[in-house]
């Protein structure tokens, strides 16, 4: 058992290895994909009079944008389940790091007509967590909450401690939903739900990184669905990681 143990690791270690080289490459060539992309869309050098060509130059930018998110989201999916992921666990803020969240999705919101409400207590504790990754969490449930939420829709972010000091931050939405095996899908690498692929070419990796990444943190992530009524997602910090006054 030793043995088999051992040569599963170093099979994993070499896994992760490689994809980080794979990543490496992929990204040299795609970061100069997106800079040459951008100072041709913001016409830096002189105008772009065609306007077909301002359209393919905007799509170029925008799928490499893409690409890019998912190579990263691979990539940070890829260490944490090889364990190469450490977090830096510091004091965080969360109110601040919850607004900004919002102000980056709420261009995406507004372009599809979805009302994005925020709520909070009045004196939200601090947490114990990694805020890089915590921040890449609450970025990636709210985009996936705007994504398939339809127009006249409404996504909600709050945060609140429970009885037992608990620290509770829940992403809720009124869009497709999913039943139990679309949530099963949903929750592998790759998987969509049948209603969420039809509506929107997503990567498949924005709900298993943010379990992940929430694992990783110490805190447990819940997610609950109805189809046809929206989709809840729940990440609890236990209170030994909430800094209460």
């Amino acid at each position: 058992m030793r043995s088999s143990l051992a040569q599963a690791e170093h099979a994993l270690k070499r896994k992760s290895d490689v994809t980080a080289n794979i990543a490496h490459e992929l990204r040299t060539p795609l970061n100069a994909i997106l800079g040459f992309s951008e100072i041709m869309r913001d016409e830096r050098f002189g105008p772009v009079e065609n306007e077909k060509y301002k359209g393919y130059i905007a799509n170029i930018h925008k799928s490499g944008q893409y690409l890019l998110s998912l190579i990263n989201d691979f990539l940070d999916l890829s260490k944490v389940e090889a364990g190469g992921f450490t977090p830096n666990f510091e004091q965080v803020e969360l109110r601040p790091l919850l607004e900004d969240c919002l102000e980056l999705i709420r261009p995406a919101a507004n372009e599809q007509n979805v009302i994005v409400r925020f709520g909070d207590q009045e004196d939200l504790p601090p947490v114990v967590a990694d805020r890089r990754s915590l921040r890449q969490v609450i970025l990636n449930l709210l985009s996936n909450a705007v994504k398939f939420t339809p127009e006249g829709g409404q996504v909600s972010l709050n945060a609140e401690t429970d009885e037992a000091g608990n620290l509770l931050i829940t992403v809720k939405d009124t869009g497709v939903g999913m039943d139990e095996a679309d949530l099963r899908r949903a929750m592998e690498p790759y998987g969509q739900g049948r209603l969420g692929a039809a509506r929107s070419g997503g990567t498949g990796l924005g709900l298993p990184l943010s379990r992940a990444l929430c694992e990783a943190n110490h805190a447990s992530f819940a997610i609950s669905s109805v189809p046809g009524e929206g989709t809840e997602i729940v990440i609890t910090f236990p209170s030994t990681q909430v800094l209460l006054g």
